[in-house]
């Protein structure tokens, strides 16, 4: 065994197997910050327009009910003190909706989680259709790449 002559260096060393074993757990959590998918997840409801909740199948004879964020999107909030805001998240959510009617399940790609108030972040596809792109396409929902989002302004005279 190796002795070392400093204090501090006797305490650092003595930290090597516990700091490895660290690395270890986080190396083995990095693995599962995302799954790649696809994700077939039946639709249980559209919350709003960049929002819903599923019954995700991630393997057989499983499922996890969860809410899904649509990667690279934002809609207007539905709890906007702004009318036209409020309004504008209703036709939002509505052409969600729409894009989704004939469709029961839908797949998950790209699945992560993290900062989205307990929801997962993940691109949807119904059936061949991107659903980001054609919510984009509406022009009904902005392009998003996270951060913050800039808040909506009420006008006096239209609020």
């Amino acid at each position: 065994m190796r002795f070392f002559s400093h204090p501090a260096l006797a305490l650092v060393a003595s930290f090597a197997p516990w700091l490895a074993s660290a690395n270890a757990v986080l190396a083995a959590e990095s693995q599962w910050s995302s799954v790649a998918g696809p994700v077939s997840a039946r639709i249980v409801r559209v919350i709003d327009g960049d929002t819903l909740l599923v019954d995700a199948h991630p393997w057989p004879g499983h499922a996890v009910r969860v809410s899904v964020r649509v990667r690279g999107i934002d809609t207007p909030e539905r709890r906007s003190p702004c009318s036209t805001e409020r309004l504008a998240a209703d036709h939002a959510r509505s052409e969600l909706e729409r894009l989704l009617t004939e469709f029961s399940t839908v797949e998950l790609i790209n699945v992560s989680g993290g900062k989205y108030y307990g929801r997962v972040l993940a691109d949807l596809k119904a059936g061949t259709r991107d659903i980001a792109a054609a919510m984009l396409a509406s022009g009904l929902a902005s392009p998003y790449q996270g951060g913050k989002r800039e808040k909506a302004k009420c006008g006096a005279a239209t609020d």
